[in-house]
């Protein structure tokens, strides 16, 4: 086993487990209930870590991760198809109306 990547927000530790989950690489978060203690351990203890279950697994999950997460390509708008409204590139559904977006 190998961490994979680490971040002091847990929300932002398990869109990157989500992204990996879909890229067929299996990993775990480690110490996730063990940051609030992290003021009296020092400030390296205040990170979640992502650890993958087969270190082969390793340079597959840091490029996606790099690609993903640490410099993403903006997405062009898109003008939904069921009320014209134009939505960021990032969205997978339109903000007015919740129909999905097509051309993903």
């Amino acid at each position: 086993m190998k961490v994979v990547y680490k971040h002091e927000n847990i929300a932002v530790l398990y869109s990157v487990k989500n992204i990996l989950d879909q890229n067929a690489i299996e990993c775990f978060v480690k110490d996730e209930y063990g940051s609030s203690m992290s003021a009296r351990f020092g400030i390296e203890n205040i990170f979640h870590e992502l650890w993958l279950k087969d270190d082969q697994d390793f340079e597959k999950a840091k490029a996606i991760i790099d690609k993903e997460i640490e410099n993403p390509e903006p997405s062009e708008p898109w003008t939904c198809t069921g009320c014209n409204e134009e939505n960021e590139g990032s969205f997978e559904v339109c903000w007015k109306c919740q129909t999905e977006r097509e051309d993903s």
